[in-house]
């Protein structure tokens, strides 16, 4: 069986500029009741779908149900859990599962991106935290179509050596000599399109709002912290059972706090030892 990649990359740019909506209201409308509460047509459309998902996900980070439905709506159900490795009642729409999957499958890639992948970012199997669809890629970049990103769907460009790129999940296309695969199901594309501009990084990752961090924290956000300022020279961390140094640990003890500062004094931040908002702003400014 022979699936059109183009199908599903041609989908996912005509919904560039449908934004998030405030409540479960004007849910087809791109560009109307916009807002931060994580309420859109996609995850809609797939909470209609019996058993896709393992509950309802209207009111949830969407930035994976945004990338299920262009494969839904492009070549219906059963072929987008084909190409997604994902089965009835999937845990998919949370990117650390959705990775998983297609790692479960042996079709998922750390590196060489190829258009129609699947990109997933995060620092690890258990640490990724937002995700779209590659739509181009070139020497030295990728671009992407992504769902949830500054609430909206938005076309981003990063290097391929980007700091937080974990992988790509691949499905399986078959190949052109084959038969080719009649879209299942119709879609409509929205009466407004608008075209953001192509930038270095997304302003705003989708999973849940990234969270305070401060000593005493610990997991995969402060070790995704604590590689972005490894990245820029901040060295922080503690021990291994075998006294070596491990600098990300993801603890946030006294070192942690301490270079934190030290970054933030170098950043013209407020010097607190607290990775907020700006600091992750600085952060992520690569």
């Amino acid at each position: 069986m022979y699936y059109d990649k183009q199908k599903v990359i041609d989908l996912a740019i005509s919904q560039i500029g449908y934004k998030e909506k405030n409540s479960n209201a004007d849910l087809d409308d791109p560009t109307a009741n916009t807002g931060d509460k994580n309420w859109t047509k996609y995850a809609r459309d797939l909470d209609r779908l019996n058993s896709f998902y393992n509950g309802s996900k209207n009111g949830f980070a969407w930035c994976d149900v945004f990338v299920d439905w262009c494969f839904v709506q492009a070549y219906g159900r059963a072929a987008a859990q084909f190409l997604l490795c994902q089965p009835d009642r999937s845990a998919g729409a949370g990117c650390s599962f959705s990775a998983q999957y297609f790692r479960n499958k042996g079709q998922f890639h750390i590196n060489n991106p190829q258009t129609g992948d699947q990109i997933f970012f995060g620092t690890g199997p258990n640490n990724a935290w937002h995700t779209g669809l590659v739509i181009e890629v070139t020497s030295n970049y990728v671009v992407t179509v992504e769902g949830n990103t500054s609430d909206m769907v938005g076309k981003r460009t990063y290097r391929l050596n980007y700091s937080t790129i974990y992988g790509y999940g691949r499905p399986d296309w078959g190949t052109p000599t084959q038969e080719p695969v009649s879209n299942e199901t119709s879609h409509s594309t929205p009466s407004v399109v608008i075209e953001v501009p192509v930038i270095a990084k997304p302003v705003q990752m989708c999973s849940p709002r990234i969270p305070l961090l401060k000593k005493g924290s610990e997991g995969g956000y402060v070790k995704a912290a604590q590689i972005l300022l490894g990245e820029r020279g901040f060295y922080c961390g503690g021990k291994t059972d075998h006294n070596d140094l491990e600098i990300y640990d993801g603890e946030f003890g006294a070192k942690t706090e301490e270079v934190v500062k030290e970054f933030q004094r170098k950043s013209n931040l407020l010097v607190d030892g607290e990775i907020g908002a700006n600091t992750w702003t600085a952060l992520l400014n690569l």
